[in-house]
C-alpha cells in the first residue's frame, strides 16, 4: 500500500530531490539542443523506449514485480496520460519554438494548475494564497508573451503548447496525490513510460517517417540522458517523492529546477537571459511559494 504523506525529510529524500532538481532542470537544454536538428517526437520516442528498457532491466535485476492488479490498470493508464503523454508532448513541440530558459519557467507554474486541479476535482479549498499564485503565473506568461510578440514573430505558440503541458501535468499530479495504488513507484515508472512509448511512437510514424534519419553521436548521448537519467532515474525518484512527502514537501522539492534550466541553458547553449525572463522567474518562483509554503497555524 502507498504510505501515507510525511512531513519529515530524510537523509535519502534530499539526495532524492537533489537529484530530480539538477538532471530535471538540465533536461531543457539537452533537449532543446536536440529538437532544433532532430524530429522531435521521434525523438521523445526513443527516450520513452530507452526508459521503459532501463526500468524493465532494473526491475528484473532487483526481482520487483511489475504486475498491476486488475483493479489499478485502467487508474495507472488515466495517470500516465497527463504526467507522461500530454506533458511530454506539449514539452517537445514547445521547445522547438522557445529557448529552454522559457520553457523551464512557464512548465514549472505546474504546482499551482495541481492546486487548482485539486479545488476543483478533489474538493480542495481555494485560498486567497491560491488566487495570488494563479496571478503571478498570469503575469509571468504575460510577460514572456509580450517579449515573444516583441522580438520573434509566431512564437507565442511555443508558450500555448509548453502552458497546455504545465496544465496536464498539475492535472495529473493532482490525481496522483488522490490516488490509491498499491504497485512501486519504479512499476508505475515502468508502466507509464510503456504507454508514452506506445502512443508517442504512433505520433512519430504518422507525423515525422518521412524525416527519420540514423542519430549523431551528440543526439545518441542526449537520448541516453532522456531515457536513463530523465526518465529511468528521477522519474522514479520523483514518484517515490510526490508519493511518500506531503504535498507541501514534495512541490518545494522542484523548485529550483526553472533556476537550473534558467541558466543551464545561458552556460551550454549561449541562451540570452532578458529582463523578462528573470521577472518572469521569479513570479513563478513566487507564485510556487505562495501555493506550497505551508500556513502557520492559527
Amino acid at each position: 500500500m502507498s504510505s501515507p504523506h510525511q512531513n519529515q525529510i530524510t537523509g535519502i529524500d534530499l539526495l532524492l530531490i537533489l537529484t530530480v532538481t539538477l538532471t530535471w532542470g538540465m533536461n531543457y537544454p539537452v533537449m532543446k539542443y536536440v529538437v532544433m536538428q532532430y524530429p522531435p517526437t521521434t525523438f521523445r520516442t526513443m527516450t520513452f523506449i530507452l526508459g521503459t528498457l532501463s526500468i524493465g532491466l532494473y526491475a528484473w535485476y532487483k526481482k520487483e514485480s511489475l504486475v498491476v492488479p486488475r483493479g489499478e490498470r485502467w487508474l495507472t493508464f488515466r495517470l500516465s496520460l497527463p504526467n507522461m503523454v500530454m506533458w511530454h508532448l506539449g514539452l517537445v513541440y514547445g521547445l522547438t519554438l522557445l529557448n529552454s530558459g522559457r520553457t523551464a519557467i512557464i512548465g514549472y507554474t505546474m504546482p499551482v494548475w495541481t492546486l487548482l486541479a485539486s479545488v476543483i476535482f478533489f474538493s480542495e479549498k481555494l485560498t486567497s494564497r491560491a488566487l495570488m499564485a494563479v496571478a503571478c503565473s498570469i503575469t509571468a506568461t504575460l510577460l514572456l508573451a509580450w517579449h515573444e510578440l516583441s522580438h520573434f514573430a509566431g512564437q507565442p505558440l511555443g508558450l500555448l503548447y509548453i502552458f497546455g503541458a504545465a496544465i496536464a501535468w498539475g492535472i495529473g499530479n493532482a490525481m496522483m496525490k488522490n490516488a490509491t495504488l498499491s504497485i512501486s513507484s519504479v512499476a508505475l515508472t515502468f508502466w507509464s513510460l510503456l504507454c508514452g512509448t506506445i502512443i508517442f511512437s504512433c505520433f512519430a510514424i504518422g507525423l515525422e517517417m518521412d524525416r527519420w534519419r540514423w542519430p549523431d553521436w551528440t543526439e545518441w548521448l542526449a537520448v541516453a540522458y532522456g531515457g536513463v537519467i530523465t526518465f529511468a532515474v528521477s522519474y522514479v525518484a520523483w514518484f517515490q517523492v510526490a508519493r511518500k512527502l506531503s504535498p507541501v514537501a514534495s512541490g518545494l522539492s522542484i523548485m529550483l529546477v526553472p533556476v537550473v534550466g534558467v541558466f543551464g541553458g545561458a552556460v551550454t547553449l549561449g541562451e540570452q537571459i532578458a529582463r523578462e525572463d528573470l521577472m518572469a522567474l521569479g513570479f513563478i518562483l513566487l507564485a510556487m511559494a505562495l501555493v506550497l509554503t505551508p500556513r502557520k497555524p492559527t
